[in-house]
């Protein structure tokens, strides 16, 4: 069996080749150099550059995997969530190529494409409770059997890691500021600047605002003294915004009793994050702890094609 997969939900746009559940290709054209001047991603010309960039990323990824586009058995998208010009050129590139060559496309969730890109190199032992982190989006959920999501908690404000992004860009560190923050830590000590203790709301949800803040006081405050001292604020910081983190995340553990533990989402490339969550399940007797390779941290049409493998295999088996 075949799949093209296709993720176009921000500013990357990316193609991938599955075949027989295994990934032949996964081409990924990112747009960061063209938004770092503007400090974030501009929604406009995200869809702009994927309407200038897919048909090379789709010709690059079919070459890549040596397969026959007609050949193709399902072609799966992201539908949502996103920025909706960036879905939309996604949907009208999985229509096109699905009319013409007469090929069944099937829309998917953005978010449980995240969480099955654990899911590609090393399989789930059900129930599953998932951190999800990026610069969108924190969440738990809760996956009892295959493709049974359940969100049981999430942020009321910031995402973990728009909060990394904020505080970078007040840092004068450049965009995206949550992969600077996470290799400048490593040189600087964790216990130069304190936080304020930051509480778990109703047992799983988060509120990242008061963080944000608090940090953005701290910097403008040892700015004016020329006291700042910016690896070990990141250290500290990054501290203590994964501790929040893994404080609601373990209350879900307990509460839920998983049997697997995994990360998914553009934050989970921190290495303080990647390495904690290896803690967390020792700590819990927990030995299935699955974090995606790295190449399928942020967004790739990878882990769409393995949601789609899941969703025909469930298909299949009723």
């Amino acid at each position: 069996m075949l799949i093209l997969a296709i993720e176009s939900s921000c500013d990357e746009f990316s193609v991938s080749v599955m075949e027989n559940g295994i990934i032949k290709s996964n081409i990924i054209s990112s747009q960061i150099k063209d938004h770092i001047i503007h400090g974030g991603v501009v929604p406009e010309l995200a869809s702009r550059l994927h309407t200038k960039n897919f048909p090379f990323v789709l010709i690059d990824a079919i070459n890549e995997s040596g397969i026959k586009i007609e050949d193709v058995d399902y072609i799966a998208y992201t539908n949502n969530p996103g920025l909706i010009g960036s879905l939309i050129i996604g949907r009208l590139v999985a229509n096109t190529i699905g009319y013409y060559y007469k090929i069944p496309t099937i829309p998917l969730n953005h978010m449980e494409g995240h969480i099955y890109s654990a899911n590609i190199e090393e399989k789930f032992t059900y129930p599953v409770l998932s951190l999800v982190v990026s610069g969108g989006h924190t969440q738990i959920q809760f996956i009892k059997k295959p493709l049974k999501f359940d969100i049981i908690g999430s942020t009321i404000d910031d995402a973990i890691g728009e909060c990394f992004d904020k505080v970078a860009r007040v840092l004068g560190l450049p965009y995206p500021g949550g992969p600077e923050i996470d290799k400048r830590a490593k040189l600087g000590r964790d216990d130069a600047y304190i936080f304020p203790k930051m509480k778990i709301i109703d047992k799983f949800n988060y509120s990242f605002s008061g963080l944000k803040t608090a940090s953005i006081n701290l910097i403008r405050k040892a700015m004016s003294n020329n006291s700042l001292e910016i690896n070990d604020f990141c250290a500290s910081f990054q501290k203590s915004a994964i501790d929040y983190l893994l404080e609601g995340f373990e209350n879900a553990i307990n509460y839920f009793k998983p049997k697997t533990i995994s990360l998914a989402g553009g934050v989970s490339a921190n290495n303080f994050l990647r390495n904690r969550i290896f803690s967390i399940g020792t700590k819990y007797n927990i030995f299935k702890i699955l974090v995606p390779n790295l190449k399928y941290c942020t967004d790739n049409a990878a882990m769409i094609a393995e949601l789609c493998n899941e969703y025909i295999k469930k298909e299949f088996k009723t």
